[in-house]
């Protein structure tokens, strides 16, 4: 309890505990949110993966899912990364002076799930989705994030992709700062599910949101 607490706080203050506490209170019944849509055009000019004192890149490969773990979400498991690079998705990892992973970012050229809405992100020729990053609690503040987002676009772009996409949760506020860096909010959709059933979709878009559909992308890849 302490911990959720913690990390509560840690995201967005007092605010952002009250909405988790009184989302908790009312999860057996009603559960509600938002995320907000990111994308970040790649046909302006070349896209520069800069240098970070202290950081290296990797990009993992099948024979490094055990780094990939280290700085991973809990919930992934070994099979689940394996079927994602055996797929074609990338993943960048940030390595510390030591050559220890600090930090992770995947992205897809695939198609992608938002479990939050039940909707599929269905993807363009040219187009690529984000999803995934984590740096473990202990390693965070050393800008291990945009350093992969860079190595990421840059990554893309030489693939071919013109646009990329990303969503982050409502309840993750320092996500969503640390997005609009560099990448532009296009759109927020909140949802409502009562008595977890399909939840009720909303809201208007600021700007060129990745199309959205139900039932054709499977729940291959837990959201970032």
């Amino acid at each position: 309890m302490g911990d959720r607490v913690s990390a509560a706080i840690d995201q967005g203050g007092v605010p952002q505990l009250l909405r988790r506490g009184l989302n908790r209170l009312t999860s057996p019944w009603v559960e509600f949110g938002s995320v907000t849509f990111f994308r970040r055009r790649l046909d302006g000019g070349p896209e520069v993966a800069r240098a970070r004192a202290g950081l290296s890149v990797l990009h993992a490969s099948l024979a490094d899912i055990a780094l990939v773990l280290e700085v991973s979400d809990p919930r992934r498991t070994p099979g689940m990364v394996q079927e994602r690079l055996r797929r074609g998705d990338l993943c960048f990892l940030a390595l510390d002076a030591a050559g220890r992973p600090v930090h992770s970012g995947w992205a897809t050229t695939q198609g992608a799930h938002v479990p939050e809405l039940e909707r599929d992100v269905v993807l363009r020729r040219d187009e690529a989705y984000l999803y995934d990053a984590f740096t473990p609690p202990m390693r965070r503040g050393n800008g291990a994030f945009g350093f992969v987002l860079d190595h990421l676009f840059a990554a893309l772009q030489e693939r071919g992709a013109r646009v990329v996409y990303s969503y982050v949760r409502s309840d993750d506020p320092k996500g969503q700062r640390a997005a609009c860096v560099r990448l532009r909010p296009v759109g927020t959709l909140a949802y409502v599910r009562l008595y977890g059933r399909a939840p009720l979709v909303y809201g208007r878009s600021r700007g060129a949101m990745p199309t959205l559909i139900r039932g054709v992308v499977g729940n291959a890849q837990p959201p970032g």
